[in-house]
């Protein structure tokens, strides 16, 4: 029977844990095909025995009679983790080596995984995230609409594919990696991810990562501690302020000049022009202000001379935020706001703005 319990296994380097953990699990989810099987043939053959030397009811064990799922979409998946895509990428060549061939996924970042020239030209991670989005809406990024068509492919279906492997099909297939491994996801039998895809909340639900019945295995778990802790701190520097007050001063700027030329084209009866933001002065001006309460809430946290910083209970960083009105109240609205503008701020040609800082911001306050 399934017992549905935890384990934890301490082995010295080398001694082949990791070949272990995949040929085990991947056994056990092989007996729980089989048993299905075999109820299915069972019920078929009403009561007769297809291999008389072998009987129906000795054919898979891993599971006794109100444990065996009905269908084999039922079938657990695994989900196996490790620190690093290189940790992983060497995991997924033991799987290579065994006789095993499940379909397997293995799930990466835009910056890995993604092959659009314009999308890789951006700077940083977050303006790549935003471009990306938005070709996607508007179905400009010909390696995403091929992805349909191409994750059928049986060549795509049933390789064992590292990330590497992943960005040279998805190359060659003109289908986009990204988008491509998130889809194999949904058949496959077992899926690669480093831990921070797991264990971060927001990285579990942009994913779609439903844990619920799954075999979940850690590798080098004692990395995971650190991780958890990193996952759940965040900085935010001088610099990051002032680059989100300077994305924010062109904002209100642009749609300054916006307004102002309404009311000269109301006059003569002319169309009204857009910037595209669909945000009053008003609403740009609180963000505005929001930024400078914040700056000064942090100047005011008083430091001690020997430059040694000062630390705090957890919750006082609620209390900090609610200077600068940042509060569980004003989360959504405040949220709602700086998506608008960041979306209006990537989708405009011309000058580069640094839109970092509005970037981290809205991270953290989510």
């Amino acid at each position: 029977p399934i017992k549905k319990v935890n384990g934890i296994l301490e082995s010295p380097t080398g001694t082949g844990k990791t070949l272990c953990l995949l040929c085990s699990t991947l056994a056990w989810r092989e007996h729980f095909k089989d048993t299905i099987s075999a109820r299915k043939i069972a019920q078929r053959m009403n009561g007769v025995e297809l291999f008389p030397d072998r009987p129906v009811s000795s054919w898979g064990t891993a599971a006794t009679d109100g444990d065996v799922p009905t269908y084999y979409t039922d079938i657990p998946k695994i989900i196996y983790a490790s620190r690093t895509h290189s940790q992983l990428t060497q995991v997924i060549n033991e799987l290579k080596n065994t006789v095993y061939r499940p379909k397997i996924c293995v799930l990466g970042s835009r910056e890995q995984l993604c092959i659009n020239p314009e999308v890789k030209r951006q700077e940083g991670n977050h303006m790549q995230i935003y471009m990306c989005r938005m070709k996607v809406m508007a179905r400009s990024c010909h390696f995403y609409n091929n992805v349909e068509e191409k994750s059928t492919e049986k060549e795509l279906i049933e390789s064992i594919m590292d990330i590497e492997d992943l960005v040279k099909n998805g190359n060659k297939h003109r289908a986009c990696p990204y988008y491509l491994s998130r889809s194999l996801k949904q058949q496959a039998d077992i899926i690669f991810m480093p831990y921070n895809y797991l264990l971060d909340s927001k990285s579990r639900k942009s994913h779609n990562l439903d844990l619920k019945g799954t075999v979940v295995i850690l590798d080098e778990a004692h990395n995971v501690e650190k991780l958890c802790e990193e996952s759940s701190s965040f900085d935010l520097t001088p610099y990051d302020l002032a680059s989100a007050m300077d994305a924010i001063n062109i904002v209100l700027e642009e749609q300054a000049k916006v307004v102002q030329q309404n009311e000269v084209n109301a006059e003569f009866n002319m169309e009204l022009a857009s910037s595209g933001l669909n945000m009053e002065l008003e609403d740009i001006a609180k963000i505005k202000k929001i930024l400078l309460q914040l700056e000064n809430a942090i100047d005011a946290v008083k430091l001690p001379p020997n430059g040694s910083g000062v630390t705090k209970e957890g919750s006082y960083i609620f209390d900090l935020f609610a200077e600068a009105q940042i509060t569980f109240q004003t989360k959504s609205s405040l949220l709602e706001s700086l998506e608008q503008i960041l979306q209006f701020l990537s989708g405009r040609t011309g000058i580069f703005i640094n839109t970092s800082g509005l970037h981290k911001l809205s991270d953290i306050i989510q």
